[in-house]
């Protein structure tokens, strides 16, 4: 039996097909959820970071291995530290332990890390703990080290109909199912699936 109205009929069909795929351009928000694997990935491709201490130790901080804490709305991540007095040539390794905030940076449409807090540094050599004013200074350094650090960025096609769109509002929240990322009303339908 054929349909009595057929052009509703198709209209209907193509609303339940643009909702269903998450296709529906009505200005609603969207949500992209970012998983703790996928960012693990993603900030892979961002270290292995360098920076000089007062032209007198380079440091190297490693990839680090993260884990959410929803429960506080901040990231965590363990890193793995080489530095290199630059007079002796001594190396020291060691790990350090950090938490952020996360924010969106709509200039460069990218997720970064805010408001950096490092828990430990812990660098030994084989004579015991650094000094402790090193140790205050590497603290401070590793937190500048960190802050600002990108660990998503939108795909140069999200990015460029995330510009068209003028995206600024975007909320991000650390969940138990990862990041979510919820654009503001005028970006909704910008990015597939």
């Amino acid at each position: 039996m054929a349909p009595r109205h057929p052009r509703r009929f198709w209209i209907a069909a193509m609303v339940a097909a643009a909702i269903t795929t998450g296709c529906m351009p009505l200005g609603l928000p969207r949500t992209i959820v970012i998983t703790e694997a996928q960012l693990q990935e993603k900030l892979a491709e961002h270290f292995p970071v360098q920076q000089r201490l007062m032209a007198v130790l380079d440091i190297e901080v490693q990839r680090p291995q993260v884990r959410l804490l929803p429960e506080r709305g901040r990231v965590a991540a363990v890193l793995n530290v080489d530095a290199t007095e630059r007079l002796s040539r001594k190396r020291l390794r060691g790990r350090l332990d950090a938490d952020s905030q996360l924010r969106f940076d709509p200039r460069d449409m990218a997720l970064k890390l805010s408001g950096v807090r490092v828990s430990t540094l812990d660098v030994q050599d084989a004579g015991g703990n650094w000094p402790a004013p090193l140790h205050n200074a590497a603290l401070l350094l590793a937190e500048q080290l960190l802050e600002g650090q990108v660990v998503w960025r939108a795909s140069a096609s999200q990015a460029e109909r995330l510009a068209r769109l003028g995206v600024q509002a975007v909320d991000v929240q650390v969940t138990s199912r990862g990041i979510e990322i919820t654009l503001d009303a005028a970006a909704a339908g910008a990015l597939p699936d």
